[in-house]
C-alpha cells in the first residue's frame, strides 16, 4: 500500500481537528473561564495518561497483526486482536478502579484551584474512572486498523470523533453552565459512541469470524514485547505532562491556562512526523534490516525538509497570531512559550523516525530505558527552571529533555546514516525562535523571511524524495531526465 497516501491520510486526520480546536479554545475560554479551563487542561491530561494501565499490548498487537499480513494468516490475526483487546479490558477494569481512589488527593489537595471548583471535579471522578476501559480499548481497536493499514477509514472515524469530543462538552457549557460535573461525562459518552464504527470497520478489515479467539500461548509474545512499550507508557506521558502538572501545584490554575494553551498549540505540529511514522510502521515491522534502514534514512531526510521551513514560518507568525487568536494579554504571556517550545518539537519531530524504527525491528527497550533514565534529570531541571524562570523555565526543560532524547534514539538506532546533517536545520529553528516578530511589518519581519528562504533552500538540496514530489507536481523534468 502507499506510503505517501497512508501519510496524507494520517496528516488529514492529524489536522482536522486542529482546525475544530482553534475554534473551540477561545469558545472554552469565553464560557468557562481561564480558570476552569486549566482545571479542564489537567482532566484531559489525565484522560490521555490512561495509557499507563495498557501493559504495552495495544502496541504489541499492532506489531504483531502487522508481521502477519498474509492471506492465509487470518485466523492467526484474529486471535491475536481477541488476546490483546481481552487482556486490555482487564487492565482498564482494575486501572479505572486505581484512578478513582487515587484521583481523588492531587484534585482535593495538591493541585491549586478555586475552592468552588472541586466539589465539581469530585462528583465527575466516577466518570474519569469509567474512562479508562473505554480509552485502552479504543487503542486496541484503533492499532489493529493501523497494522493493516486501513489508515482512511481509520482517520476519517477518527475526525468525527475529535470534533464531536470537542463541541460536545462545549455544548454541554453552553446549555448548562460551566460546571465540570457535566463537562467531564460528555467526554467519556462521546469516546464510548465512537469506539462503534471503529469495531464494525474492523470486523471486515482484519476480518473477524475466521474462527481466531482468546490464545493463551499468545500471552507470552504480547507481554514479552509489551512489557517495554507499558515502560514508555508510563514515563512518556509523565515526561510530556509533569510540566503542566508542577506548575498547577506551584503556581495557578490561570498558569496552567498560559502553559497549555500554547503547548496544546504547537504540539500539534507534531502530527506531520506521527503522520509519517504511523504509516511507515507496519512496513518497517515487517522489512529486512537492509530495507528498513534505507526506509528511515529517505523519512528523516523527508520529515526535516518539510517540518524546517513550515517551523521556521511558524515561529515567526505566532505572536501575532496568538494576538489576535486570544487577546493580547493572553498572547503576552503565552506565545514566548510556545516559541520555545516549538524548537523541541522540531528535534522530537525528527526522533519519531528512529523511535519507531527501534520499535518495528523489536527493541522497544531501548527508548523504554531512555525515558526511564531521563525522567529523575527532567524533573529536576524542571523545577529549578519554574524556581527560578517561571514558565518560561519549563518550556527549556522541555524542550532541553525532547532534544536529549533524540540525540540518544538516533545514536542507539544506528541505521540512520547521515543523520548529522540535519544540524543546518535546526540552527535555522534556533535561530528564527531568537528574532520572532510582534508586528508583520518589522525589521524582524524581514529577518524572519530571509530565515524562510534559506530554509527552503536547504531543504530542497536535503531530500530526493521531496524534489521527486514536487516535480512531478510541476511536471518539471530533472536534469539528467532532461539531458
Amino acid at each position: 500500500m502507499s506510503l505517501k497516501r497512508n501519510t496524507i491520510y494520517n496528516l488529514c486526520g492529524s489536522i482536522a481537528p486542529m482546525f475544530v480546536s482553534l475554534v473551540t479554545v477561545p469558545a472554552y475560554l469565553h464560557l468557562i473561564g481561564d480558570a476552569r479551563y486549566g482545571v479542564l487542561a489537567i482532566v484531559w491530561l489525565f484522560l490521555g495518561y490512561f495509557g499507563l494501565f495498557d501493559p504495552g499490548i495495544t502496541r504489541a498487537a499492532t506489531f504483531h497483526i502487522a508481521r502477519l499480513h498474509a492471506p492465509d494468516q487470518v485466523r492467526e490475526r484474529e486471535s491475536v486482536f481477541w488476546t490483546a483487546l481481552l487482556v486490555n479490558v482487564t487492565f482498564g477494569i482494575v486501572g479505572g478502579v486505581i484512578v478513582y481512589f487515587a484521583a481523588r488527593p492531587f484534585f482535593m489537595s495538591t493541585f491549586k484551584m478555586p475552592e468552588s471548583m472541586r466539589g465539581e471535579v469530585m462528583a465527575s471522578l466516577p466518570w474519569l474512572a469509567a474512562s479508562v476501559p473505554v480509552s485502552i480499548v479504543t487503542g486496541v481497536l484503533g492499532g489493529a486498523l493501523q497494522a493493516r493499514e486501513w489508515f482512511g477509514v481509520f482517520n476519517a472515524i477518527n475526525v468525527a470523533n475529535a470534533t464531536v469530543s470537542q463541541l460536545a462538552p462545549l455544548a454541554v457549557a453552553f446549555c448548562h453552565g460551566p460546571d465540570l460535573a457535566w463537562l467531564i461525562p460528555a467526554v467519556l459518552v462521546t469516546r464510548a459512541v465512537g469506539a462503534i464504527p471503529t469495531f464494525i470497520v474492523l470486523a471486515r478489515a482484519l476480518p473477524l469470524g475466521a474462527g481466531g479467539g482468546f490464545d493463551s500461548s499468545r500471552l507470552k509474545a504480547l507481554f514479552s514485547y509489551g512489557g517495554w512499550i507499558s515502560v514508555t507508557n508510563v514515563m512518556g506521558p509523565l515526561l510530556s505532562t509533569m510540566d503542566r502538572m508542577m506548575i498547577g501545584s506551584l503556581f495557578s490554575a490561570e498558569a496552567v491556562a498560559f502553559y497549555t494553551v500554547p503547548f496544546n498549540l504547537v504540539s500539534r505540529a507534531s502530527v506531520i512526523p506521527g503522520a509519517l511514522t504511523a504509516s511507515l510502521f507496519p512496513k518497517l515491522s515487517r522489512s529486512s534490516q537492509e530495507h528498513s534502514a534505507q526506509l528511515a534514512s529517505d523519512a528523516v531526510a523527508a520529515l526535516a525538509a518539510v517540518m524546517t521551513p513550515i517551523f521556521v514560518l511558524t515561529i515567526a507568525a505566532l505572536p501575532v497570531f496568538m494576538r489576535h487568536w486570544v487577546g493580547a494579554g493572553f498572547a503576552g504571556h503565552a506565545a514566548p512559550l510556545g516559541i520555545i517550545l516549538l524548537v523541541g518539537v522540531w528535534v522530537n519531530g525528527l526522533a519519531y523516525v528512529p523511535y519507531g524504527q527501534l520499535q518495528a525491528s523489536g527493541r522497544p527497550d531501548i527508548p523504554a530505558k531512555f525515558h526511564a533514565a531521563e525522567l529523575i534529570p527532567f524533573l529536576g531541571i524542571l523545577w529549578l527552571g519554574l524556581h527560578y524562570f517561571g514558565l518560561v523555565g519549563a518550556a527549556y526543560a522541555w524542550s532541553l529533555r525532547v532534544a536529549v532524547d533524540a540525540l540518544l534514539l538516533f545514536r542507539a538506532g544506528g541505521r540512520i546514516p547521515r543523520w548529522h546533517r540535519l544540524i543546518p536545520g535546526g540552527l535555522m529553528v534556533i535561530l528564527a525562535g531568537c528574532s520572532a516578530p510582534t508586528f508583520v511589518l518589522s525589521v524582524k519581519t524581514a529577518y524572519e523571511l530571509g530565515l524562510l528562504v534559506a530554509a527552503s533552500i536547504w531543504s530542497w538540496h536535503l531530500s530526493p524524495a521531496i524534489r521527486s514530489v514536487v516535480r512531478g507536481r510541476l511536471k518539471v523534468p530533472s536534469i539528467r531526465s532532461a539531458v
